[in-house]
């Protein structure tokens, strides 16, 4: 199977939250860095007006940056035009936002889809996470296509053979789950830089 790996980076004033320094990189180099090596295409999708600044960081990973959808969407029909412009079996989905995600977790995401139609993790008992998560594209166009305005709470029951991942499955991977946490200010750039200091110790 072909994978395509799709980085949203349309979140946060002007889209440019992605771009936040880490470490003296931006952020959305950490989430770079996690991508299964034998990807067949990587994609940031960034607003407008900062696709110019993600294009200078796209370049070093050999992705490319295409506009995105309107901000705020409901997360399906954010991935409705993303699933659209691929031309690969599957598609990791990850976030600009998660500097501690890791490989085992996009690996293990993107495995899962050999066999079932998506993976996506399941916080608790009634909540999905529907980013980070992998899905094979031509099951959910098709489910797309036949439920033009259904939200994705309800649009994934329309699809068969998806497996839902408790999140306590991922520890193997990361056993804080950190992968999970999301950058918005600089107080929480600060607390991940010193959660990355304390890894190099280890």
């Amino acid at each position: 199977m072909h994978y395509s790996t799709a980085v949203l980076a349309n979140i946060g004033p002007g889209g440019r939250r992605g771009l936040l320094q880490i470490r003296n990189r931006p952020m959305i180099e950490y989430v770079l860095d996690a991508i299964p090596d034998d990807t067949d295409d990587i994609l940031i999708f960034s607003q407008a007006e900062a696709m110019e600044d993600y294009m200078v960081v796209a370049e070093r990973f050999g992705a490319r940056v295409e506009k995105s959808p309107p901000q705020g969407l409901d997360i399906r029909f954010q991935l409705d035009p993303i699933f659209r412009t691929l031309s690969t079996e599957g598609c990791l989905i990850l976030s600009c936002d998660t500097p501690l995600i890791n490989r085992g977790v996009t690996g293990f995401l993107r495995d899962v889809i050999t066999k079932f139609s998506a993976a996506i993790p399941r916080l608790s008992i009634d909540r999905d996470e529907f980013v980070p998560a992998a899905y094979r594209v031509e099951s959910f166009i098709k489910a797309m296509n036949e439920n033009p305005e259904m939200k994705m709470v309800d649009l994934v029951k329309k699809v068969s053979n998806v497996l839902y991942i408790s999140v306590q499955s991922f520890k193997i991977f990361d056993e804080k789950l950190r992968f999970l946490e999301r950058v918005q200010t600089q107080t929480d750039v600060r607390r991940v830089e010193k959660i990355l200091q304390s890894m190099e110790q280890l």
